[in-house]
């Protein structure tokens, strides 16, 4: 099978939708399939494992270079990673005669509501991702990334597909280098890992570390990531924050990633309740995961969903309270180590993107055995129309 992952990201990136797309294409390309990739870059890595990969030229729309990876590639499948350009997608497709899948993560007119006006001109990006989420209904397939989504993906397109979290274990896991974190070994290191925006919570995680702090509880804490970070409250934690307790470091690349979480002891995630992080399986859960570190998580229901049963982290309220108390409990030591061994456990058993590669193989081949028509009439009526309103 001949498969197009598309995505509007830079690949070598550790976050999120990225990380996930770069995971689908090589489990794709490991499961026996040919793959390329549509994406802003991609890791050096691709090309030594096989899958072609096609970038835009200076000023080329998404549209053009899809249809340009597609006249060459002649894919089975174009699956778009999000909703993103859509329209391009579905158009591609009904010109070259190839089937549709997305894989969504989220509902991007309630992440944009949500935000509020801090990340761009809201009214524009509402009518963008309506317009790709009406799209996405041409798909003939439909893959889910958070548990939560499923219901309302279902609602919104009929029949769809969990995949929930995928992760590569061979990359987190619990031996290995250790990036040392912290200045204060006999301290219990928590890490939190990620961007600065407001579903992540760092401002509740912000205030937890105040309380800590207060208590002289025996911690210390590092974030690390600069994606979304102010100059401004970064100077304001600075003078507010105990420098021997609190460390800042920027962003790292994915392939270091697992060095500094094993370095940790606690890995945490902050993310407050919203209807966004209801909607969102966080990457970084699975990751951490896989690499046999006690977890703290805010008590969501995606959260939940991962660290339950059996149990392989801690859950608490998405208070300041509720996330101090949780990381408090990381102070006993063999309770750490049964977290962590669980949630190693439950990352072999539930989320290799090897294994949920193959599941995705299996939805598209039983989707071509079917012999459903294809349902990808994407081309405009008008030949001088352009296609590809928004990309």
């Amino acid at each position: 099978m001949r498969i197009i992952v598309f995505c509007t990201a830079d690949l070598r990136l550790g976050s999120g939708s990225e990380v996930r797309a770069r995971l689908i294409a090589s489990g794709l390309k490991e499961s026996g399939n040919e793959v390329c990739t549509v994406s802003l870059s991609v890791p050096s890595v691709f090309a030594r494992k096989g899958i072609e990969s096609f970038v835009p030229k200076p000023g080329e729309s998404w549209g053009n270079v899809l249809d340009r990876a597609a006249g060459t590639f002649r894919p089975d499948f174009i699956y778009g990673i999000t909703e993103a350009c859509a329209d391009a997608v579905v158009y591609v497709a009904g010109k070259r005669s190839c089937r549709i899948a997305f894989d969504l993560h989220g509902i991007g007119v309630v992440e944009i509501i949500e935000l509020g006006p801090g990340y761009g001109p809201r009214l524009p990006r509402l009518y963008r991702s309506a317009r790709w989420l009406s799209d996405v209904r041409r798909a003939d397939i439909i893959t889910v990334a958070n548990p939560t989504l499923v219901k309302v993906a279902s609602l919104i397109y009929g029949g769809v597909s969990s995949v929930i979290g995928m992760t590569d274990l061979a990359h987190f896991h619990p031996q290995g280098l250790k990036e040392r974190i912290g200045a204060d070994a006999s301290r219990t290191q928590v890490l939190f890992a990620g961007n600065y925006f407001k579903w992540q919570g760092v401002d509740l995680l912000i205030d937890a570390i105040r309380i800590l702090a207060r208590d002289k509880e025996p911690f210390e804490f590092t974030l690390m990531g600069s994606v979304g970070r102010s100059s401004d409250a970064l100077r304001k934690w600075r003078i507010e924050l105990p420098s021997d307790l609190v460390h800042f470091v920027d962003s790292v690349d994915y392939d270091v990633a697992p060095a500094y979480y094993r370095g940790a002891d606690v890995l945490v995630i902050p993310r407050p309740f919203m209807l966004s992080t209801h909607l969102a399986f966080p990457q970084k859960l699975v990751d951490y995961m896989a690499s046999g570190r006690t977890i703290v998580a805010t008590d969501l229901a995606p959260h939940k969903w991962a660290l339950k049963s059996p149990r392989a982290g801690i859950l608490c309220p998405p208070t300041a309270r509720g996330l101090a108390d949780g990381i408090r409990a990381t102070k006993d030591s063999i309770l750490r180590e049964l977290l962590g061994t669980n949630a190693r456990k439950v990352a072999v058993e539930k989320f290799s993107h090897l294994h949920q590669a193959n599941r995705i193989c299996g939805l598209f081949y039983e989707t071509i055995q079917s012999g459903s028509p294809l349902t990808t009439s994407g081309s405009p009526q008008n030949a001088n129309e352009a296609p590809f309103r928004h990309c």
